[in-house]
């Protein structure tokens, strides 16, 4: 994941304390919470000792007010999060260059010999393969069309989903699978296609998490594998359904003394609900079920509800956290 360096310290310090005057009790304790962080990381962030990871930085953005967000990104700069290890192989490649070279041409040879776009469908469990994993679940398919062709595909909405597609997924998806991602727009409609074509991909889905290809809206489910698995990837997946196929509802109607928000998630799959149902449970998050038509639906409902997710699993999607910023500003 991409991290946010502050060019000079006494910036950063600035840009915390203003995210802090626009919480809601205007407390450093505001900002533990939002970035679901120890104290101690806290301050490191505030005292540009650690960089910090682009997802919470944009988070907290989202607390500073419009005027003043364009002076704050004129400030950072954006780094891979193993800049330091690149930084001390340049050194060291420098004093090599040499052998560095020689082994390179080597490694290079190697490359091109072995089969394109390949990658071990069984690589370790990740919090980006899981997020994907969990895009996947919410608005996405895979198929397989006569013996060639495989497709990959997520939709949604083109002027919501842009960004996420773009600096989100399709980052992930070229450092996990070694592929190219195609993002296309439909031009008959708001929608946006993120698509990828490849066996690999498609046998990662079928044979690993066992996917269902073509149709999977009624029988799709958390694969067991995750579902068993470490709580950090569980939640990445759930923050893949959510961001793809989640919803945020603002109610405005005078009955409610503020704007009274819900989060949702809607699925034809009873065993995906079952497993929602668990596991928000299990988080001691309290929601609601309801019917939809051939579809139900969960929601969690009001701020102190919808706080409690964000603290446990979040979002990723920008769409979803321009539409929440609000809700946190200062009353």
């Amino acid at each position: 994941m991409t991290r946010i360096y502050f060019k000079n310290k006494n910036d950063c310090l600035k840009f915390f304390l203003t995210v802090k005057h626009f919480t809601s009790n205007n407390k450093w304790n505001d900002l533990k919470e939002i970035l679901n962080v120890s104290r101690s990381t806290l301050e490191n962030y505030r005292n540009a000792n650690y960089c910090l990871p682009e997802e919470k930085f944009r988070l907290l953005l989202n607390f500073v007010p419009n005027e003043q967000k364009e002076q704050f990104l004129t400030l950072i700069e954006k780094r891979d999060s193993n800049w330091g290890v690149k930084l001390g192989g340049m050194n060291n490649y420098k004093l090599h260059k040499e052998n560095f070279d020689k082994a390179r041409k080597i490694a290079n040879k190697k490359r091109l010999d072995s089969v394109k776009y390949n990658f071990d469908i069984n690589l370790p469990l990740s919090e980006d393969l899981c997020l994907f994993i969990g895009a996947i679940i919410g608005d996405g398919f895979t198929n397989k069309y006569n013996s060639k062709t495989y497709h990959t595909q997520i939709s949604g909405d083109k002027n919501l989903d842009s960004d996420y597609y773009h600096n989100i997924l399709k980052p992930i998806c070229e450092d996990l699978f070694n592929l190219k991602v195609y993002i296309n727009i439909r031009n008959n409609c708001n929608g946006i296609n993120f698509n990828i074509y490849s066996k690999r991909v498609f046998e990662l889905l079928t044979k690993r998490f066992n996917f269902p290809y073509g149709v999977k809206c009624y029988t799709i489910k958390i694969p067991e594998e995750i579902f068993n698995s470490n709580k950090k990837f569980l939640n990445s997946t759930l923050r893949g359904m959510f961001d793809t196929d989640g919803g945020i509802g603002i109610d405005k109607r005078t009955i409610y003394k503020k704007p009274y928000v819900r989060i949702n998630y809607t699925s034809a799959s009873k065993e995906l609900i079952k497993q929602l149902t668990l596991i928000l449970s299990n988080y001691n998050i309290p929601h609601s079920i309801h019917k939809k038509g051939n579809a139900e639906m969960i929601q969690i409902n009001g701020e102190k509800n919808v706080k409690k997710y964000l603290l446990e699993i979040g979002f990723s999607n920008k769409r979803h956290l321009d539409k929440l910023k609000d809700i946190f500003r200062k009353q």
